[in-house]
C-alpha cells in the first residue's frame, strides 16, 4: 500500500492479527525475501487451493512484504534484481544462516561488488560494479535481518502449525533456510518442507544433506504430491517415500539411471485448482510500503516449452526436467481468467507461461477479444508472430509481451537455437509499435563461437531502429543450471564452469557442495573470445537508442498515389521522402519481410517490361528506410493508421511539409488545392 506515513513493523503485526492473519493453521506457507514484491506467488496460491477440498487449514505469509517495509522498496528491488552476479539478496541473509562464520565483508566488496568488468561482469548477466556506496545499503539491510527473522518466527509460532512450507525461487533461498533453522530450534516437532526452482534435482538433494533442519524437499512440480504428502505428515505416517520428495535417509533421491528423481509432472492442466491469493492482497493492503505501483495477478495457461522440446535454446535454464509442453483447454483458461479478475478486480494479469500456446490464436484469444474484458495481460511469446496475431493479442487485452528476440543476427540466433531470423525480430518490433503492444525484450551476446563481425554489422544497424522499443537489457549471456550451455558446456565451447564468485561469500562449504547448491555459474571460452571488445560498439548504440527512443520516429502515410515517409530519427535529423508508382508498391509490400524473387515476380506482373527491383530499393536502403538480410527486404517505417504519432512527431512532420521539402498537395478537378495529409 502506498503511504506517506511509515508505521513500525510491530504495528503491522497487530493490524494483521486484527484482520484474522494471526489465526492458527495446520499448514503455513511462506514467501521470504527476496520474492516478487508486486505479485502473489502462484505456487503458494495453487498449493493452498489444493488443500482446501481436504479440509486442511492453511495460511500464507508474505514475509517479503515485511522486509520491504523495513529496508524500503528501493533497496529491496536492488537486492531482488541481483539475480546473478552479486547475489546481494542471498548475501544479506547469509550471516543469519551461518552466524558462526565471520562475514568477509571486505572480500565481498572487492571480490564481487567492485569486481572489474573484464574479469567478472562481462561474464554474467546484470553484474554491474556497485562498490562501497551500494554496500552501505546492503549492510544496513543485513543489520535488520536478525530482528526481522525473530519477528517472523513469532508470527509463525502464533499460528501453531504442524507443517511449514517454503517456496524458494531465485534469491529466496538463504532467507528461507535462515528462518527454517530458527523455527526448528524453537519448535522441533514442526515439519519443515521446501520446494521451488532452488530445490530441483541435485540442488534439493544438497539442501537435505547440508541442512538438518529441513525435513523434506520436493523436486519439480509439487502439485500431484503436495496434498498427499501433507495428509501423511498430519496423520503421523513416517513413511513419506514419494516420487521427487527428498527426505533424510529416504530412498527417493535417485531414480533408475542414477538421475535425481523429480516429482511427477501435471499432465491434465485443467485439473489444477484456481490459485488462492486472498492473503497476499490482505497483507499488501496492511503493508506500509513506499510503493505506489499496482500489484499484478499471476495466471497460468501452460507449462514447459513447445519450442524447447525440439530445440532447447542454449542459454535457457528454465523447466529443468519439465520441458514437456502442456496447456489448459481454451474454455478452462478463459473461465479461470474470468474468475481471477472477478475476485481480484483492477489488477494487471501476468501470465507465467514460458511460451504462448500457438493454438490459442484459434480459440482462447478470439474468445477473450469477443468478451471485451478490458484486461491488461502479459504473455511470453515466440518472435515468429504474424501481424494478424499481434493484432489479435492486442484485441484480447494482451498489452505487454516478452518475445524471445535476443539478437538481430541470424548467425548468432542459429548458435543459440532460436530458430528465427534477425529480420523477423525487427519486423515484430515494428508491428508492436504500430498495433500498440509493448515488447519487453533482451539483447544478448557472448555465445561461444559467435562471429565478431556480426556485432560490427549490428552496431551499424541499431541507429536505424531508434523509433522502435529498445531492449530492456543488453548484456552477456548468463550461465544457468539446466541450460544446454551448462549441461553440454564442453561440447558447446565453454570451459572452467564454476559457481559465481559471490557464492563463496554465502555458503561456507567445500567447492563441490557449493557447486551443487548453485544455480548461476561463471565460465571461460575454450577458444578465446574478446567479447567486451567486439561488442563495445553495440553497447554504445544501445545506450544511444535508449536516450533517443522518446523523440525518435519513422512513419509512413499512404495517400493512394503517394507514400509519405516522415523520418525523425537522430541519424537523419528530419527528412521527408515521397514514394510513387512501383517504388511505393514495393515499400508497402515489405511491411512484412519479402524475398527479392517474390518482389521481382510481383513487379514483372504489374508492368509490361522487366523492372530492376534491386535498383528501385537501393536508395531506400541507402537512406535507412529499409533493411536487407541476404535477399530479403523489410520496410522500417510504421504505417500511420492504427499507429498514431505523438503530438511532437506530428508537429515536426508538418514542419517538413511547410518548409516545402517535398510537395504533399495535389489538385482536385476544379484546380483547388486540398490538404491530403490527415492523422488519425
Amino acid at each position: 500500500m502506498c503511504s506517506d506515513e511509515r508505521r513500525e513493523p510491530a504495528a503491522l503485526a497487530i493490524a494483521a492479527d486484527r484482520e484474522g492473519c494471526g489465526s492458527t493453521a495446520d499448514v503455513v506457507l511462506i514467501s521470504m525475501p527476496f520474492g516478487p514484491l508486486l505479485t502473489p506467488s502462484i505456487a503458494l496460491g495453487l498449493l493452498k487451493a489444493s488443500l482446501a477440498p481436504r479440509g486442511i487449514s492453511t495460511k500464507t505469509l508474505y514475509f517479503s512484504l515485511w522486509f520491504a517495509e523495513r529496508i524500503g522498496t528501493r533497496l529491496y528491488r536492488t537486492a531482488a534484481h541481483s539475480t546473478s552476479g552479486t547475489l546481494a539478496g542471498e548475501w544479506i541473509f547469509a550471516s543469519a544462516l551461518f552466524p558462526q562464520v565471520h562475514p568477509d565483508t571486505e572480500g565481498y566488496l572487492h571480490g564481487v561488488l567492485e569486481a572489474p568488468r573484464s574479469a567478472f561482469a562481462s561474464k554474467v548477466l546484470g553484474a554491474q560494479p556497485e562498490g562501497a556506496t551500494e554496500l552501505d545499503g546492503l549492510l544496513e539491510a543485513r543489520g535488520k535481518v536478525d530482528r526481522f527473522l525473530d519477528d517472523c518466527l513469532e508470527r509463525v509460532i502464533a499460528c501453531r502449525p504442524r507443517i511449514v512450507g517454503f517456496t524458494s525461487v531465485f534469491l529466496q533461498h538463504v532467507a528461507s533456510l535462515a528462518l527454517a533453522k530458527r523455527l526448528k530450534a524453537r519448535a522441533p516437532d514442526i515439519f519443515t518442507l521446501f520446494g521451488g526452482a532452488n530445490c530441483e534435482g541435485v540442488m534439493g538433494a544438497e539442501v537435505i544433506r547440508q541442512f538438518p533442519f529441513v525435513d523434506a524437499v520436493v523436486s519439480g512440480e509439487g502439485d500431484l504430491v503436495f496434498a498427499d504428502l501433507v495428509e501423511r505428515i498430519l496423520a503421523g505416517d513416517a513413511s513419506i517415500e514419494m516420487p521427487g520428495v527428498y527426505t533424510r535417509g529416504g530412498r527417493s533421491f535417485v531414480s533408475p539411471g542414477d538421475r535425481y528423481a523429480w516429482a511427477p509432472m501435471v499432465r491434465d492442466m485443467d485439473a489444477l485448482p484456481v490459485p488462492d491469493y486472498d492473503e497476499f492482497f490482505k497483507q499488501w493492503e496492511l503493508a506500509d510500503l513506499d510503493e505506489c505501483e499496482r500489484t499484478t495477478i499471476q495466471f497460468e495457461t501452460s507449462r514447459g516449452c513447445w519450442w524447447g522440446e525440439r530445440h532447447h535454446c542454449t542459454f535457457c535454464g528454465l523447466n529443468g526436467a519439465t520441458m514437456t509442453y502442456r496447456s489448459k483447454s481454451s474454455q478452462r483458461a478463459l473461465d479461470e481468467l474470468v474468475a481471477l479478475t472477478d475476485r481480484y478486480p483492477g489488477h494487471p494479469v501476468s501470465v507465467v507461461d514460458n511460451i504462448l500456446d500457438h493454438r490459442y490464436f484459434k480459440d482462447f484469444m478470439p474468445a477473450l477479444a469477443a468478451r471485451r474484458l478490458d484486461l491488461e495481460l502479459f504473455y511470453e511469446v515466440k518472435a515468429n508472430l504474424k501481424k494478424a496475431q499481434v493484432r489479435l493479442l492486442r484485441d484480447a487485452g494482451v498489452r505487454v509481451i516478452q518475445p524471445g528476440i535476443e539478437s538481430f543476427s541470424t548467425r548468432v540466433l542459429d548458435i543459440m537455437r532460436k530458430g528465427e531470423r534477425g529480420l523477423h525480430n525487427i519486423q515484430l518490433l515494428k508491428w508492436c509499435k504500430e498495433l500498440g503492444v509493448t515488447p519487453v525484450w533482451n539483447l544478448l551476446w557472448g555465445f561461444p563461437g559467435e562471429p565478431p563481425e556480426e556485432y560490427r554489422a549490428m552496431a551499424d544497424l541499431l541507429p536505424l531502429l531508434t523509433h522502435l522499443a529498445p531492449p530492456t537489457s543488453a548484456m552477456p549471456i548468463r550461465l544457468d543450471r539446466f541450460s544446454p550451455n551448462f549441461d553440454q558446456a564442453e561440447a558447446l565451447g565453454l570451459t572452467a564452469v564454476e559457481p559465481l564468485p559471490a557464492y563463496r561469500y554465502i555458503y561456507p562449504f567445500q567447492p563441490e557442495v557449493v557447486a551443487n547448491l548453485a544455480y548461476y555459474f561463471s565460465y571461460s571460452y575454450r577458444a578465446p573470445q574478446d567479447v567486451e571488445s567486439y561488442t563495445r560498439a553495440v553497447e554504445e548504440q544501445v545506450h544511444a537508442w535508449r536516450v533517443a527512443c522518446g523523440e525518435s520516429d519513422l512513419f509512413s502515410i499512404d495517400l493512394g498515389t503517394l507514400l509519405l515517409i516522415g523520418d525523425l530519427r537522430p541519424m537523419t535529423g528530419s527528412r521527408l521522402t515521397v514514394l510513387t508508382g512501383l517504388q511505393r508498391a514495393l515499400y508497402l509490400a515489405c511491411d512484412a519481410a519479402q524475398s527479392l524473387s517474390a518482389l521481382q515476380a510481383a513487379a514483372n506482373q504489374s508492368s509490361s517490361g522487366t523492372t530492376d527491383v534491386e535498383a528501385l530499393l537501393q536508395p531506400l536502403l541507402a537512406d535507412g528506410l529499409m533493411v536487407r538480410e541476404g535477399y530479403s527486404y523489410l520496410s522500417l517505417a510504421v504505417p500511420v493508421g492504427e499507429y498514431s504519432p505523438s503530438d511532437t512527431a506530428r508537429q515536426r512532420f508538418l514542419a517538413l511539409l511547410d518548409r516545402g521539402a517535398h510537395s504533399a498537395r495535389d489538385r482536385n478537378a476544379s484546380g483547388e488545392e486540398r490538404e491530403v495529409v490527415a492523422f488519425p
